[in-house]
This record gives structure tokens, sequence and C-alpha cells, in this order.
């Protein structure tokens, strides 16, 4: 029997999950949902899904695995529309960026027959400008994964062998310590366009910056390309991590002013050299992490592991 999946929200990342395990030679079969009905027609056209179900509690009848791909501030109601209808050892995850309250909502919302693990893929900016849905959007990306402490090995196991399958290299870390990271890396980053955006769009010369704005600007005001509603709940579901980043920035920011202020261009030039070194040893970095020990996982790997095996290699002609 084909191991039955549900991916509910057919946006890009929905649906190029479902373009990636078609690569694989995973016997599976995936049903979508979206609310939004020609993203849930051009799911299917594009072979994203097998079919679709308008009824999401429909979509996700007998799956062993749903994939939750909606926005923060419809998560909760999601998983609460779906749990009485699961069904009994499915495992539900996710694709949102902060996972303490996701993790949270999943513990009040789903019955015990049914395991949950949070899930975050991170997408880097090459495979972002892929603005369809595309069967390599995970490529090597990092697919962050944060079990809660009760949660069964095997359920772990097969949303792990789900981020390896589309190509992603899974990254296990605890909700908190994920949260706070990303108010470092997103919202933060977030905020300081938001900021930007304020201060130059309220300039008595905005009609000349808009003229001489380019890729610089565009580039850092590109994070506020979303809805007011999803960055809101993004930054206020995880305001204390990022206040405590924002604390740091600001008294970053406030150096910068002085030395400028002074004219002090040695301080100034050793600040942009340093970040510069640091830049280029960052992006040289590459991703580090103990491997997991699955030996206990064997027997769900025997059944799901065949499914899962990742992309599919052609053969030499």
């Amino acid at each position: 029997m084909a191991f039955a999946m549900t991916i509910v929200g057919l946006d890009t990342v929905g649906s190029s999950i479902g373009l990636a395990l078609r690569q694989t030679a995973a016997d599976i079969q995936i049903v979508g949902h979206d609310r939004d009905s020609t993203l849930a027609k051009n799911a299917h056209k594009s072979g994203s899904v097998d079919r679709t179900e308008w009824n999401l509690i429909s979509a996700c009848e007998g799956a062993d695995l749903i994939l939750v791909n909606t926005p923060l501030a419809e998560m909760r109601t999601t998983l609460e529309a779906i749990a009485d209808d699961l069904k009994d050892g499915c495992v539900v995850t996710d694709t949102a960026s902060l996972k303490v309250p996701v993790l949270k909502w999943a513990r009040e919302s789903l019955p015990d027959t049914v395991h949950f693990v949070g899930g975050h893929p991170i997408l880097d900016k090459a495979h972002i400008e892929l603005s369809s849905p595309h069967s390599e959007l995970f490529l090597h990306s990092l697919y962050c994964l944060t079990p809660g402490t009760d949660t069964r090995p095997e359920a772990i196991q097969t949303v792990s062998d789900l981020a390896e399958a589309i190509g992603a290299k899974p990254y296990f870390l605890g909700a908190a310590e994920h949260d706070g990271l990303i108010a470092a890396m997103e919202q933060t980053p977030l905020l300081l366009a938001l900021a930007l955006q304020q201060v130059m769009a309220s300039s008595p010369s905005r009609r000349e910056m808009i003229q001489l704005s380019g890729v610089d600007f565009t580039s850092v005001t590109d994070l506020l390309a979303h809805d007011a509603e999803t960055l809101t709940e993004l930054c206020v579901r995880n305001a204390d991590n990022i206040a405590r980043w924002v604390d740091l920035l600001l008294a970053q920011l406030t150096q910068l002013r002085e030395w400028l202020a002074a004219q002090q261009a040695e301080p100034l030039q050793q600040a942009f050299a340093a970040a510069l070194e640091a830049r280029n040893a960052w992006r040289r970095d590459t991703f580090e992490q103990a491997p997991v020990d699955y030996a206990e996982f064997s027997p769900v790997r025997n059944i799901f592991g065949r499914g899962f095996q990742g992309p599919r290699k052609e053969k030499a002609s």
C-alpha cells in the first residue's frame, strides 16, 4: 500500500515539496488542500499532488503524514480543525518559521495517538528567487527539525526522511533555541528594513529618493514583500527574542553614529574590515552537525526508508 501524505497549503513551498518527492522512488500518494482554488488547480496540474480536496478534513483522512504549510496566524486553527479526524499513528509536521508557539498548539490540539514534529526549511537567496514551484527548491538547504521531548523516534525519523528526500539536510535543535536564532537571522533584519522604509518614505526628499533607489535599497526592503498580518504575527509571537537582538543592534548603531559625528575614520575602517572578514568566514563555513544515531529507528526505516530515498539519479547512457 502506498504511503499517504497530505500537504495543507499549496504555495511555492508546499507545491515544491510535492514536486521534489516526485523525483524520488517513493511509492507515495499525495493529496493537496488549499483554500485558494487557483493554487490547488496549479498544484494538481503541475503534478505536485495526485489530487486535491476542497474539504480540509477529507484531505487529511487516512494520511500517514500531514505537512501543514500555512501562515503562522492560521496554524492553530488548522491543527484544531483536523485533530479529531486523524489516523492513529499519523505524523504531523509544519513549515512555520517559529517553533515554540506551534509546538504548544500541537500539544494542546492533537490527540495522544498522533505525533508532531516541528519543521522549518531554511531557503537561501538563490532558492527564494525561484518564484514558482520547483523540485530543487530545497536542494542542499538546511531543514530544521524541532521534536518535542516525548516525540516518538519513528515520528522523528519519518520527518527527517522527508527532509532528505527533498534534497535538504536535517538539522535538529530545540524549539526555544530555534526561535532565538531566527529572531536574529530573519526578524531583526525585517524590523531594520521596516525602519529604513519608514524613514525614507517620510522624508521630504522622497520623490528624489525614489528616482535614485537602486539595488542596495531594494534588496534590503525586499524583506517587506509579504502581507502585513503575517509579518506582524511573526514578530509579536517572538517579541522577547527580537527585543534582545534589537537592543544589541541599537547599541552598535549608536557606536557607529558617534564615530561618524566625530569623523573618526580609523575605528570605522577597522569595523568595516572586521565585518568583511567575519562575513567572508561566515560564507565559507559549511553546515556541520554530529550525526544522529538512528539505530533504534531501524524498524521504521524498513517500512518507510525505501520510500524516502532522495532525488532519483539518472542512469548513465
